[in-house]
This record gives C-alpha cells, sequence and structure tokens, in this order.
C-alpha cells in the first residue's frame, strides 16, 4: 500500500509506507452524556466523530538514499511539503492508493522524530497526520442525459455513506413544455 499526500506520491518524496501502519477506521466520537446523582447509568444525548488521526508508519529506505547526505536531503524535502512558505502547517490532500479517489484533508500535526539506522543512510519515522473533518470526499461527478422519449428513466448512484443532497437540474432546450415529471428517491434495504 502507498499513498499520495499533497500533489506528490510517497515514492516522489523517497519514503514507503511501512506494512505496520494502522489506518483507522473510523475517529474516536466525541460522546454527549450527563450522570445525573440518584439515577442508574448515564443520560445520553448522542455523540458526533471527533478529528482522524492518521499516524503513517514509513522509512526513508528508498535504494538511492545511500548516504546520511542524500538521506537528509530527502528528510528536508519531507519537511519542505508539509508546511507553506510561512513555515506553518498546511493542509494537504491524503489519498491510499487502495482507494483511490476518496480524499481526506489532512495536516501536519505533532512532532516527527527520526530514527537514523545503517551509518545514518536510513530513516525511520512516524508521519502524525491529522483530518479535522474525518469524512473522506470522492471528487463530485456530473451526469447528463439527454431525453428524447417519455417515458424515461435515469438511475443515478451515490458511492458514499453520508447523506448528500442531489442536486438536480432540469433544462428545456426545445419549444414543447415539459409537462408531468416525477422524481424519485428509492433506498436500497441492506
Amino acid at each position: 500500500m502507498s499513498f499520495t499526500l499533497g500533489d506528490k506520491t510517497a515514492a516522489q518524496l523517497k519514503i514507503r509506507l511501512l506494512e505496520e501502519t494502522q489506518i483507522p477506521v473510523l475517529s474516536e466520537t466525541r460522546d454527549r452524556t450527563v450522570n445525573i446523582p440518584g439515577r442508574s447509568g448515564t443520560w445520553d444525548f448522542g455523540a458526533d466523530l471527533g478529528p482522524r488521526y492518521f499516524k503513517l508508519e514509513c522509512g526513508f529506505i528508498d535504494s538511492i538514499l545511500d548516504s546520511s547526505t542524500k538521506l537528509q536531503a530527502a528528510v528536508r524535502d519531507l519537511a519542505a511539503h508539509l508546511v507553506n512558505a510561512s513555515g506553518k502547517p498546511r493542509d494537504l490532500s491524503l489519498e491510499f492508493d487502495r482507494e483511490p479517489g476518496k480524499v481526506w484533508t489532512v495536516r501536519y500535526a505533532g512532532s516527527l522524530p527520526i530514527q537514523r539506522r545503517l551509518y545514518h543512510s536510513k530513516g525511520f519515522f512516524t508521519l502524525p497526520l491529522t483530518a479535522f473533518d474525518p469524512h473522506a470526499y470522492v471528487t463530485e461527478k456530473n451526469q447528463e442525459a439527454t431525453i428524447t422519449t417519455s417515458p424515461t428513466e435515469i438511475n443515478v448512484e451515490v458511492e458514499g455513506n453520508v447523506g448528500t443532497p442531489a442536486v438536480i437540474v432540469i433544462r428545456n432546450n426545445g419549444a414543447n413544455t415539459i409537462n408531468g415529471f416525477t422524481l424519485r428517491r428509492e433506498i436500497e434495504e441492506e
């Protein structure tokens, strides 16, 4: 498995994602509860998802990094990629190759020590990234169809698992009036 961070792949950053990396299924919850004296249990007001924390186990283990000088250059390139021109952490897109098209907006948050090995020519580290919006998003897809006969049925499927409002635009390019159209939402029961 690999990833793209911002406009650069892990290979372009000269790093590899190690097998020990665990990608969280969901972010932590923020539970809203109240303990009431004299009442058993807890009053539950529901929960929301908090930020999603990615701790990517990585290594500068590319074969071209055969000296401490080349490793240090790769470390500097990664550091420059994580911050903006003012030296502040910048928002970057994060996309894993196992789920192409699904993107989180993350930024570097935490600290980034590097463990150097093999005469300082290889480096291993945990890249801490935080998605303050815990949901992955896909690129918006537009579907267009020209209807020339009646009745016509057009099916549109939503790929995500979060409710998303649809935007439906009906244009009449002809001289005839549009009469009696129906919009229907069907939900598959699982």
